[in-house]
């Protein structure tokens, strides 16, 4: 089998990260991650930004998933 194969193959199990926010009943990507994510992950403000994060902070909102992924960030990162 050639590599070409298996590269189209797990191309279609990526999912794209980045911060989501919900549009009534949708779930929509966001400019930014908001602040009340960045606190429920245990993140500073100052430490999304070193991490190249964009801030929202017109957003109020919080979605889970993103929570959980700012976690994930912050574990890898040692914070």
């Amino acid at each position: 089998m050639s590599q070409n194969v298996f590269d189209r193959w797990f191309s279609r199990t990526r999912r794209a990260s980045g911060p989501r926010a919900t549009a009534g009943r949708e779930l929509a990507w966001a400019n930014g991650y908001s602040l009340l994510e960045l606190e429920r992950a245990g993140m500073s403000e100052e430490q999304a930004r070193s991490a190249g994060l964009q801030i929202d902070e017109a957003r109020s909102s919080a979605v889970g998933a993103n929570v959980i992924e700012l976690e994930r960030l912050r574990r890898a990162n040692g914070w």
